[in-house]
């Protein structure tokens, strides 16, 4: 009995360490959306490259290796990036990310879902007040793979203005 209640015990645990282990690559596309979207003359990184394209889970690296066929620009190797806007804060004009907050928000069947939320309008003098304050969240459904977390997707919107990473990277592969 009591060995039964040590392994009940142990799972109970593990739950909140992972969703801790879930936010860590989130963490680090976050941190890279932040150096892209700053002002600094630092090099930020690209999401996908050879220093974060391990934060994604398997089946979203091979759609990422796959759409790079299909490069938004011509590129003189053909391949590139597939994307000619930053696809994980969706758009190609914006400001320093404000307010940037990021937390585990629950399971989704086996993925855990991390939350960023952040504003990314506020430095533009021309927009209304709404637009500089409101609050865009990123919803990134985390699984673990062989005992590591990875992104299999990034989803932002809501029904009728939903995104999805992984079926606008499927979309550009069906091109």
């Amino acid at each position: 009995m009591f060995k039964y209640c040590l392994v009940a015990a142990s799972l109970a645990l593990a739950g909140p360490a992972y969703a801790t282990d879930a936010v860590a690559p989130v963490q680090s596309i976050m941190a890279v959306a932040t150096a892209l979207w700053s002002n600094g003359d630092g090099e930020a990184g690209d999401y996908f490259d050879e220093a974060h394209i391990g934060n994604f889970s398997k089946h979203m690296r091979e759609l990422y290796a796959e759409a790079t066929k299909h490069p938004a620009f011509d590129s003189e190797d053909g391949t590139g990036s597939p994307f000619d806007y930053d696809p994980i804060i969706l758009g190609q004009d914006g400001c320093p990310l404000e307010g940037l907050t990021i937390e585990a928000d629950g399971k989704d069947g086996a993925a855990i879902d991390v939350v960023a939320r952040f504003k990314r309008f506020a430095c533009m003098e021309d927009s209304s007040d709404e637009e500089r304050t409101a609050v865009t969240a990123v919803h990134f459904r985390v699984i673990s793979e062989r005992g590591r977390p990875g992104i299999a997707d990034g989803i932002s919107g809501e029904d009728g203005d939903r995104y999805s990473l992984a079926e606008a990277l499927t979309d550009i592969i069906g091109q």
